[in-house]
């Protein structure tokens, strides 16, 4: 992480196109912002969009804007778009791999021209901006499916930068966790402290969702625990979402049931969530512990519809 940081600061001093691989919750949009206050771009905007977060008949409108009557429901003044937004500044392009093709094909035209044309306009608006994408997926491996452009993907990857996992970098699993804990204790005018039983037990868990799943989990922890020392013990009796089953607490709590039968699987999770939050996406997420883009992929991947209350 220390040459990753090191390498970060040399890329923030070169105004070019950067790349940022890693799994969800790694800290890529955290790692582009740092960059960008880092450059000679510091004193403009920075502007991140989630490309998975919008639907994809929403994306194009929102990244190159629209004039009046563009299409059914613009507004009469029309919208600049994101790109233009970013003018003088950073764009941050997260998730880039669930752009569309055609998407893909207008972002590379503006990498190259450097200028964009808002949707039903027939004039090209220059802009000035630095673009830093993130993909948590084998851009490579979405080429040979047909699913990314090829020669999009040769002019992002003009700096690039991979953040690993946090299970592969354990030893900083305690100082993060001590971190959000001091964090969360003053937000939530808390006091309690975590044993070394209690460390170590973090320390020994995967951590599929890296350090985002790490910071919610501390979160709730100083927020619904009643005991004033977190031993292992207290962890597992408030840890009963936890991905690997061979490792579920064996302590009982009161959302389990008596009978101790397996935990809901993830899309019934996911489904109640979204039940309870009345399909309110942003409330689901943080009930659930990850991100809107995270709960976005995953409802994709489990064809979950989103029933809309009207």
């Amino acid at each position: 992480m220390i040459e990753i940081k090191r390498i970060a600061q040399e890329m923030s001093l070169i105004d070019a196109t950067v790349l940022i691989s890693g799994e969800s919750g790694t800290g890529k949009e955290l790692f582009a912002q740092s960059i960008h206050n880092e450059s000679q771009r510091k004193n403009g905007p920075f502007v991140a969009v989630n490309c998975a977060a919008l639907p994809q008949n929403l994306l194009e409108s929102e990244l190159f804007g629209y004039v009046e009557g563009a299409f059914t429901g613009a507004t009469k003044k029309g919208k600049p778009g994101l790109f233009e937004m970013a003018h003088t500044g950073t764009i941050f392009l997260d998730e880039i791999s669930e752009m569309d093709k055609y998407a893909q094909s207008r972002l590379l035209r503006v990498l190259q021209e450097k200028q964009v044309m808002r949707l039903g306009d027939d004039k090209y608006i220059p802009v000035d901006m630095r673009i830093i994408a993130a993909t948590n997926k084998n851009l490579a491996g979405l080429i040979k499916e047909g699913q990314f452009r090829q020669d999009l993907f040769y002019r992002l990857k003009v700096l690039t930068m991979t953040l690993p996992a946090l299970r592969n970098r354990k030893n900083d699993i305690q100082y993060l966790a001590h971190h959000f804990l001091e964090y969360y204790k003053r937000r939530h005018f808390k006091q309690l402290d975590i044993s070394d039983s209690g460390y170590n037990y973090l320390s020994g868990y995967s951590w599929p969702g890296n350090v985002r799943e790490l910071k919610y989990f501390i979160e709730r922890l100083v927020v619904i625990a009643s005991e004033k020392w977190i031993t292992e013990d207290v962890i597992k009796k408030y840890w009963h979402d936890r991905e690997d089953e061979t490792e579920l607490p064996s302590i009982v709590s009161d959302d389990l049931p008596v009978d101790n039968a397996p935990l809901p699987s993830e899309d019934k999770r996911i489904a109640d969530a979204l039940a309870q939050c009345h399909s309110n996406i942003t409330r689901a997420a943080k009930l659930l512990g990850m991100d809107r883009s995270t709960l976005y992929r995953k409802l994709k991947a489990y064809k979950i519809e989103i029933k809309k209350a009207y």
